[in-house]
Order: C-alpha cells, then structure tokens, then sequence
C-alpha cells in the first residue's frame, strides 16, 4: 500500500479531496440543482396558480370536444395527415414546443384554412371559445417567463469553451490543450448547439474525467525541467542509398527485365540529385512529388512542437518558379500535419510542426514522415511504347478478374486469356528501355534538388519556463513561501472564475498547497499542480456562474456576468483583460461602452470561434465528413473533403467580417473556395490551398450555402441524392420550419432494385401516391428537388447520376415544383430567388438560431417579441448581419437573469 509522502499516495488522497470539492458545489454558487439539468421550473404567479384548476375544467368542457370533432380526424393516432398529431402537443404552454404549436393552431383556424374546404366548418363560437384559452395559457407563459428572467439555466462550459479558457488563462499553447480536452466526455446537444444547459449534464463521469484532464493540465502548466529531446537525422548519400538497378522487370512479377532508362533521381557520395520526384497519385498534389519517406517515431515520442531542418539547395539552370516543400506527417488520420515552407536559399530550410505521439502507447496515426517537392511534372515518364503494352497488360488482368467474380461464359474468359497471351508475348519481346526523359523538356534546363539530409529534433520549448509557468510564479521560482502562495492564488483565482473573489475562496485553495506539502509530503511544485487542480475542478471556474435573484422578476447581470456571456458567445472563452477592467470600473453595461466592444470583439481573430461554434453547428458542418461516397463518384478525394468542411466556415467568416446581408448566406454572387475546389466547380484560375474571394456569375451555379459540395454531400447517403434530406434541411435549419415525423407506416425511398432504372422523382412520385404520405411532401418535395442538379458529392449534373446512371443516356434532370404559396420554379435560379423572396421569414428563422445560442436555452412564444424587434432592426439596417449580433447583447434576455 502507498505510504505517506510517495506521490501515489498523496494523489489518491487529494484526488478523494478535490472530488468532494468539487461536488460541493454551494461553497461556489446559491443556485445550483434543477438549473444544473436546465430545467428550473419557471416561477407561477399567483394568478396562473389560481386558474389551473379553471384551466383543466375548460379544456375537458370546451377544447377537447372541440379538437375531436374538427381537428382528431385528420390529425390523429390513425391518420397524421402532413405527419401532425394535435394529440401529442400537450397542455404544458411552458414547453416551448407546445406554446409553439397551440400557437399555430389557433393561426390556422383564425385564418380559415382549418379544417379543410370539404370538413364541416366549426361554430364561430367554439372558436372564439378555443382561440381566448390558447391566447389566454400564452399570455400566462409569457408573463411567468419574463418574470423568471427568461429561464436561462445555469451551465457548465462546453469543450471548447473549456479548452479556449485554458489555452487563455495559463497561457499554454492551443496545440498542447486541444489533445487533453478530448479527454473530457462528448457534450449533448439541445437545439442542434452545445450550449444549452439542458444537455450539459455534470455526472459522476464528467467529474473523474474534469479531474484527470485537470491533472494532466497542471503538469503541462507548472514544469521544472524541460522535456528530454529526441534527434533524428536521416542523410541522403552514397553510403546511406544504393543507386537505382539498371534494369528492372517488363511487368511486376515476370522474369524479363529490361533497361530502365531515364532516372528521376542519381544518388552522389554526399546528396542526392532530384529531377523529378516519386508519383503522389492525387490529384490535389498535381505539380508535387515525393523526394523523401521515412519513419520517425524514434524522434516522435510524445506531443510536442518538433523542429524540422532540410539541408538541400536547387540548382534552378534557369527556373524562375519559386521552390516550395510540402511537409507531412501522419497524412489520412486524425492526427495528420501538413506545411508548405519556401526552401531557403542559404542550404538550410527549418520549420516547426506540432506533432502527435503516443497516448498510454497508443498513436492515433502512421508515424512516417513525407518531403514533397515542386518539381517538374512528367519530366521523367514511361516510353509511349513501353506504356501502351503496360497498360494492356493492367487492362486485361482487370477484365479477367471481373469475369471470374461474374461468373462470365467460358467462351468469353478464353477470349480474354488468349489477348493476354499476345500482350505477354509482346512484353516479353520489348527491348527497349521503361523510361525516357520527356523530350518536351530540355533537359539541361530542368531543376535539379540536391538533398543532403532531413533532421527532426524534438519535443522543443519554445520559451523556457514556458509562458504558463511564468504566468503563475509572476516572482519567480526564487520564493516558495506561504505568502507567495496567496500572492499566487490571490491574483489567479478572479481570472480563473471571472469575478472577484472572496478570501475564503483563496484560502481554500492555499490550504489544499500547504496541506499537500506538510501532510503529503510533496515538493513546492508539485503541491502548486494540486492546487492548480484543485482550480480547474472547481465550479467557479467549470461553470458560468450567474445566482438567480428574486423568482418573482428577472435581474441585471452585474458587469463580471455580462463579460462572461459576452464573450462566451462571441469567443467561445473567458473575458480578456480589456473586458475584465470594464468590469471592474462598473462601465461594461452602458449602452455606448458594450457596442464598442461588440465591434471590438467581432474584428478579434477570436471571432473565429463564433464562426466555428455557431455556424458550425447551425450549418451541419460538424457533421461533413460523414457520409463516405461510393467508389463511382471517383473525383472525391481526401482534399476535396477537407477544402469543403473549411467553405462554409470561410464564406460565415466573410459575411460576418464585411457585415454583409444576412440574405448572402442564401445566395451570392461570390464564392470563399480554394484551388481544390474550384477543380470541383469548374473555375478556372484559383491555385493554392489559400481560400479567396472569387467572383461568380450565374453560369457558375453557386452562391451562398446552398449548392456547397460538404453540404450537398452531407445531405445525401454516399450513392444518392436525398431530396427529401435536403428538403427538409433548408426547411428546418433556413426557415425554422421542420417537417413533421413521418407516420410509422410511411416507409422509405428506396434505391433502384430489380433492374428498376427509375430517377429519385419518379421514385418520390410513386412515394406520394398514399394519402398520408402525400400531404408531407407537398410541402417538402420541391424544396429538396430544386437542388438536384447536386450530384451525391455535390458536384454539379444535367443530367442524372449515380446508382449504374451515367452518360448521355441518362434521364436529363427536373428540378421543377412549386412553393406553398403556388409559385412555380423550373431552375435553381428561380428556386433561389423564391427563397430570398421569402427573407424575412429566413431573417425570423436566423434570429431564433441566434438568440438559442446566445441565450443557451430553447427560444419560445415567450421570446416573440424579441424575435419581432430584431426582424424589425435587420429590415432597418439591409439585413446586416452584425446588426442581429448587436441587437441580441442589447436586449434585455440578454442583459438579464
């Protein structure tokens, strides 16, 4: 068993002793238990308490014998005409949901348009009778939500709310956080955000986890040695490579070998001479070839910032090209490393990577390192001769092994085998040389790489202490007495928890240091990480801590809590220093003082995040990547994955930075694309991975977020286009109107079985020929056809494709159909300029997105008036996206408790 003073043993005691604290939660905060799990009760009044008897007594007398006459027969347990239940709404108006649909219910009949033409219409009294209780419950809704403060729950930070706060308050690098944060468990979603305390659960999992990646961060943050370095070098010279054989074999497998010809390589007694590199196979690496490969795990063997250093010079003989290198490590996984450097003219060319190693002996990723060089494409190639035999050959062997997975007639398998033998009879009679030297080129005017060695040093500090270290001993590590640990703290803890602090607060944490010393036996150092544990596991710093005043009536934030809703909504982390002075000085929430820093924090680099997090999650980007595409679709590749995750969020970044329309996002005359995707596109003239503004015109058939190869690929299942998926997308996520469920006995759109050739309409078409199928996808259909010009990787199509579709052969597309409203569409054009016709009711849809972010809770009948007035100031300022952000951080449910 440990003893007292080994390190095991004080751990495990003071881990038991940080678990208690953190579960003591009251020492941190007044208002904790059903805001923990986001559902605090909202506070009745006395009059809401007093009609709920009155209430159930009308609904069983007035509404219920109303609904089952008019409304059951339709939209019932049996039919669910459109996939609506009116049974299943529920009479619990605090359910945002709930209000939501009685609310819709009551507009519906108001209007006329229920029940149906051929339905017996209701009597005007029974009406009016259902219409004053449905707008009676949400007025008692409203007002209990506004006297709750809105009921925005108490909640724990997010991941990445957790590792940006981190990375910003000890000061450690991103790099090193990130890794240690994937630790902690996944968060839920609530809304389609992570924000929301209702799935931001805080169990006995989250603690032991808090608790480790804690631990982990403290040793990170508090170091006294650095870390030992590891050096790798691997040389290019005579002694280290064997020259190319002079000949090689015809085909792979026969014994004829013939002369190789042209090298694209000659190893010398001290380098190596690159003409050509080794062959990448993608396409996105058109203009790259491989000129070294090896493994470094030796060098690699934990997380940390690795130096690189290339000694090689070029020999230009008349290059004008600058000359670049492309360094990988770990390509195809999670943990893969991709730079592109200028070569050095001075011999020497370094950088520093961030590289992964091994976790508990585990990698996440090949450990093999990759030196790509712009080289001249196809100086070196095949003899033409030479070439078209191979390829025969290659041909052939493919056929048969199709034929014999196809069980092909015998007759047709002795074919091919005889052609075989004539192209093997042929192969073996060349004498020739495999490769020439491309005579397009001069060859004394190619450049020449000439790579004398590649050495990887690691891991490296790039400060010593590092920033995190010093942070914390602001004195040094000269003192280690117990003033100095409350010096520590005392100046820690206001930042850690993101207001003032009490001296109870800093003595708790002081005595956990002393404690761990004279009790544990632990270095100064050492007992400094349990402290620092201790901080990081407390709920002052886990959570976004704002005490509910008053149940009967919302309050204002005081100035530390509007910092931290601040800018956790547009940063995603912990106030800066310029917001916690604010703070301080009690200026923060004054009109003037809170806009300028709104437009302060929206031109920071870390608006990135609000990017990333909102839109991010709003837009499904989170999800790209997803959806594998079949074989067929053989343009998809690994960089045309990665350059469509990062669109969208460089076209958000580009609304966002220029405060343009919010009507951009759904349709514009620009694009933020890349060189791999406008291959993807059909655009010429983009080169580099750098994402740039390219203008478009309506040739192009883009614009906005619809028509974006991730989403596009997202919205289908890899072999075929999904209309109703992407229907109900543009439904659900631009107009805030989701489709109902589909009835049990819907079924599926299923794939073309059988030797059925039918396109994804006529397959719908035969789908809507049950009633109660019908009534949903009049509605969703044409919002999903509309984008069938989007092949299954979104790449764009006249014609159908897909599922053994192909060629001219292949049905020309429609992407016909009609809004709800009746007008007609025969283009995406046109479908395009129906959904901006519809702006405000998009403008609605964006602003309920928003303010859930914002607000970290559901939006609701209660919110309509906020909703209103923010529609009323983007119609007032042309729709401008920063107008929203603005509108939101002024409102009063953001402002309030």
């Amino acid at each position: 068993m440990p003893q007292r003073g080994n390190p095991q043993f004080t751990m495990t005691a003071y881990r038991l002793a940080a678990v208690l604290a953190v579960c003591n939660l009251s020492a941190d905060t007044s208002v904790l238990g059903d805001e923990l799990r986001g559902d605090a009760p909202v506070a009745a009044t006395a009059d809401s308490q007093d009609q709920r008897p009155h209430t159930a007594t009308d609904y069983a007398k007035t509404i219920q014998p109303f609904l089952t006459q008019h409304c059951l027969p339709c939209h019932g347990a049996e039919t669910a005409k459109a996939g609506y239940r009116i049974d299943q709404i529920g009479t619990d108006f605090t359910v945002a949901s709930a209000a939501e649909q009685w609310k819709e219910v009551i507009d519906r009949l108001t209007a006329g348009e229920m029940p149906p033409a051929d339905r017996p219409r209701p009597d005007t009294d029974q009406t009016a009778a259902v219409t004053h209780w449905v707008h009676d419950r949400l007025r008692d809704v409203e007002r209990s939500a506004k006297n709750a403060g809105g009921r925005i729950p108490m909640r724990r930070l997010n991941r990445i709310e957790y590792a940006n706060t981190v990375r910003d308050l000890l000061r450690l690098d991103e790099q090193v956080v990130l890794p240690l944060t994937e630790e902690l468990p996944a968060d839920g979603l609530a809304e389609g955000f992570d924000r929301l305390g209702a799935a931001l659960f805080f169990d006995l999992t989250q603690i032991e986890r808090s608790l480790a990646v804690a631990a982990k961060l403290a040793e990170r943050a508090i170091v006294t040695e650095p870390p030992q370095t590891n050096r790798l070098e691997n040389r290019f010279d005579i002694q280290r490579l064997k020259p190319a054989p002079d000949r090689v074999p015809v085909f792979p497998g026969f014994e004829h070998t013939i002369p190789r010809g042209a090298k694209n390589r000659i190893v010398h007694p001290t380098h190596i001479e690159h003409i050509q590199g080794g062959p990448t196979y993608r396409r996105e690496y058109r203009g790259w070839g491989v000129v070294a490969h090896f493994a470094i795990s030796k060098a690699v063997t934990q997380d940390g910032y690795y130096r690189v250093r290339i000694r090689a010079t070029v020999d230009n003989r008349g290059r004008i090209e600058l000359n670049r290198f492309k360094l990988q490590y770990a390509m195809n996984s999670p943990i893969q490393v991709e730079r592109d450097v200028l070569l050095d003219e001075s011999g020497v060319t370094e950088a520093t990577l961030f590289l992964r190693g091994p976790v508990n002996g585990e990698v996440k990723g090949p450990q093999v390192f990759n030196l790509l060089w712009n080289h001249t494409e196809d100086a070196v190639i095949r003899e033409p001769g030479y070439v078209q035999l191979f390829s025969q050959w290659t041909r052939l062997r493919g056929l048969l092994e199709r034929a014999a997975t196809n069980l092909a007639p015998q007759a047709e398998v002795a074919a091919l085998k005889n052609e075989r033998r004539v192209v093997e009879q042929q192969l073996n009679a060349w004498t020739g040389v495999a490769n020439i030297y491309n005579p397009e080129f001069d060859l004394d005017q190619l450049p020449r790489l000439l790579l004398e060695s590649i050495e990887i040093e690691g891991p490296i500090q790039k400060a010593w202490p590092p920033a995190s270290h010093q942070a914390l001993f602001f004195a040094g590590d000269g003192r280690q007495d117990h003033a100095y640990v409350q010096e520590i703290f005392a100046r820690f803890l206001p930042r850690a928890y993101r207001r003032p602090v009490t001296n109870q607060e800093i003595a708790a944490v002081v005595a956990v240091v002393t404690d761990a010393q004279a009790k544990g036996g632990l270095s100064f150092h050492a007992a400094m990480r349990l402290g620092l544990q201790r901080v990081l596991c407390a709920p002052g710093f886990l959570f976004l801590q704002e005490p509910a005043g008053d149940p009967s009536q919302p309050r204002p934030l005081n100035d530390y809590e509007l910092a931290s809703r601040l800018s956790y909504f547009l940063w995603s982390t912990m106030p800066d220093d310029e917001l916690r002075q604010l703070a301080a000085d009690g200026t923060l929430h004054e009109t003037t003082t809170l806009t300028a820093q709104v437009d302060r924090m929206l031109a920071d680099a870390k608006a990135q995040q609000f990017v990333k997090n909102f839109a991010g999650q709003w837009l499904s980007v989170r999800d790209y990547g997803s959806i594998k595409p079949a074989a067929e679709y053989r343009d998809y590749d690994a960089a045309l994955e990665a350059a469509s995750q990062h669109e969208p969020f460089a076209f958000f970044a580009k609304v966002l930075n220029k405060n343009l329309p919010i009507t951009t996002l759904i349709d514009s005359d620009f694009l933020m694309i890349n060189q791999r995707l406008a291959w993807h596109y059909g655009i010429e003239g983009v080169t580099g991975s750098e994402f740039r503004r390219v203008a478009i015109g309506p040739d192009v058939h883009r614009g906005g977020v619809l028509g974006m190869a991730g989403l596009m690929t997202y919205l289908s299942d890899g072999t075929r286009t999904l209309p109703m998926r992407r229907g109900a997308w543009v439904l659900r996520e631009l107009f805030n109107d989701p489709p109902n469920s589909p009835p049990p006995n819907a079924g599926e759109i299923q794939p073309n079985t059988g030797g059925r050739d039918l396109t994804v309409r006529q397959r719908l078409e035969r789908h809507r020929r049950d009633d109660v199928c019908a009534s949903c996808h009049a509605k969703l259909d044409p919002y999903g056809l509309a984008l069938e010009n989007y092949d299954a990787i979104g790449a764009w199509r006249e014609r159908f494709n897909g599922e053994g579709f192909r060629g001219a052969d292949a049905p020309v597309l429609d992407v016909s159909g009609a809004f709800p409203d009746g007008r007609r569409f025969t283009t995406l054009e046109q479908y395009k300029a129906g959904l901006m016709a519809q702006k405000d009711k998009f403008a609605r849809a964006l602003c309920v997105k928003m303010v859930t972010y914002a607000l970290g809770r559901p939006v609701g009948y209660p919110d309509h008036r906020l909703l209103e007035s923010l529609v009323h100031r983007l119609q007032q300022d042309d729709y401008q996206i920063q107008s929203l952000i603005h509108g939101i951080v002024a409102s009063e449910p953001f402002r309030t408790k």
